[in-house]
């Protein structure tokens, strides 16, 4: 609007000049006719539509406290017996503020250390005896496979022996035929008596009989054999079966024990860490704040018995509207005024529900100072980048022009000023973001002149390059 009145009296301002020149000096019709044949052109200057950044800062209220607060909690009640620092005294992460009356829990401790003595005894007892069983059953299981393969080494022998005195028998009994035929062939005489085959047919019998005796003993010893070696294979697999087993046995034994053993370390673990709930110590480094406890007082479970506060870095607490909210992001810097004094912030925790009381969201940042510089409670000023356009188009603030229909700027067209409808984004003092109506490249007229309207010609005065 300013631009748009300061336009507005300027031109006024011409044309009483203008008019005010022509009357005094009298021109003629020549000079008249002069001026209208050569255009007057008008000096602006111009600028190459370019890329570029613009950053808007935003400023807010901080309040200063603490990076770190720390309210020590007894994990366990009982009544105080020494205490080691005061109000106002400075510790290290690990000290011990206070002690707890621990009698009791000492008592537990010695139990489950007993527990496990016990136990530990109790499986070495049983790990022993299945030890010796094991031992003996593999002098039973050896004794008995040297028995059963002496018994298949003897009944091996009596069928071997069997199986050569029926072959023998055999042999014979094929040569007692054999001669009873050949008697029975040659031995008749004239008269057509035959007086040696009788006795080679009792020859031929015994033989017979002597062949089928050593037969069926022969089968005996075969069966024998057999039955031995059967017995052999399974006082084998039975021993080996018997073995798995106990060695099953004994794993398993082992195991429970072995568990049986963890569960008595896991109670001396347990009283252990009981026990050390009687000493309570500084689980940060800082300044004490506030003590809660004193000696021979009693000190409840839950309920806080030291506050430590670390004033060795410093959180600012901002609030900001929605939108600004997700402009920000974890780890952008923010810059803090204070007494005329700058420090720089890092933001740490942006928060994710609205305060209902204020309708904003709750920004931290830690700061690059410690509580002598910033104490806790002050509050400062903090600026923040929040709305920024990267590598967008932009041009100079002073170009763009606006009316009833919107914005616009002029741009130059064959030294032709043309009237250019756009849209814009953000701005800040010296260039705006223009979203449509340009394209890089374009030439835009950047100073003011009463004679800058549409179609004039342009002559420009310098140009910027982009």
């Amino acid at each position: 609007m300013e631009k748009f009145r300061k336009q507005t009296a300027a031109g006024i301002a011409a044309m009483l000049i203008l008019a005010m020149t022509l009357g005094g000096c009298g021109a003629g019709a020549e000079d008249t006719e002069a001026v209208t044949e050569e255009e007057a052109a008008v000096t602006v200057s111009v600028q190459d539509v370019g890329t570029g950044t613009i950053t808007l800062t935003n400023s807010f209220v901080g309040m200063i406290s603490p990076e770190e607060t720390v309210m020590v909690i007894p994990l366990t009640a009982g009544t105080v017996t020494e205490t080691f620092f005061e109000v106002g005294d400075t510790v290290q992460a690990g000290d011990v503020l206070f002690k707890i009356d621990d009698e009791a829990a000492r008592l537990a401790l010695e139990q489950a250390q007993l527990n496990v003595k016990s136990t530990k005894q109790t499986a070495d007892s049983q790990i022993d005896t299945l030890i010796n069983q094991q031992d003996s059953t593999d002098l039973q299981l050896e004794s008995s496979k040297l028995q059963s393969k002496s018994s298949f080494e003897q009944a091996q022998i009596g069928y071997v022996m069997a199986k050569d005195a029926y072959e023998a028998a055999d042999d014979a009994c094929d040569s007692a035929r054999a001669a009873y035929e050949s008697v029975k062939k040659t031995g008749t005489d004239v008269s057509g008596n035959n007086p040696g085959l009788a006795e080679a047919s009792e020859n031929l019998a015994r033989a017979e009989a002597a062949r089928d005796q050593a037969y069926q003993a022969y089968l005996t010893a075969r069966s024998g054999y057999h039955a031995a070696q059967e017995g052999q294979d399974l006082t084998d697999e039975t021993a080996e079966m018997t073995k798995e087993q106990l060695d099953q046995t004994i794993a398993n034994t082992e195991e429970s024990l072995a568990t049986g053993l963890s569960l008595a370390a896991l109670g001396v673990e347990q009283a252990q860490m009981a026990l050390d709930y009687y000493t309570v110590t500084a689980p940060v480094s800082g300044v004490i704040e506030s003590k809660n406890v004193d000696v021979n007082g009693m000190a409840a479970q839950g309920n806080p018995a030291y506050t430590i506060v670390n004033n060795n870095t410093m959180t600012v607490t901002f609030q900001v509207s929605e939108d600004v909210k997700n402009t920000l992001s974890i780890g952008q810097e923010v810059t803090l005024e204070r007494n005329n004094d700058t420090y720089k912030a890092s933001i740490t925790e942006i928060g994710t529900s609205v305060n209902p009381q204020s309708g904003l969201f709750q920004i931290k940042a830690c700061v690059e100072a410690d509580g002598a510089e910033l104490p806790s409670g002050v509050s400062v000023k903090v600026s923040a980048d929040t709305y920024r356009a990267e590598n967008t188009m932009i041009i100079p603030y002073e170009a763009v022009y606006y009316d009833n229909e919107g914005a616009y700027v002029y741009t130059s067209v064959d030294n032709r000023a043309v009237k250019t409808p756009i849209t814009t984004g953000i701005f800040d003092e010296d260039n705006i973001v223009v979203t449509d109506g340009l394209n890089l490249g374009d030439i835009v007229v950047t100073s003011w002149s009463p004679q800058l309207t549409g179609g004039v010609l342009l002559h420009a005065a310098d140009t910027e390059a982009e």
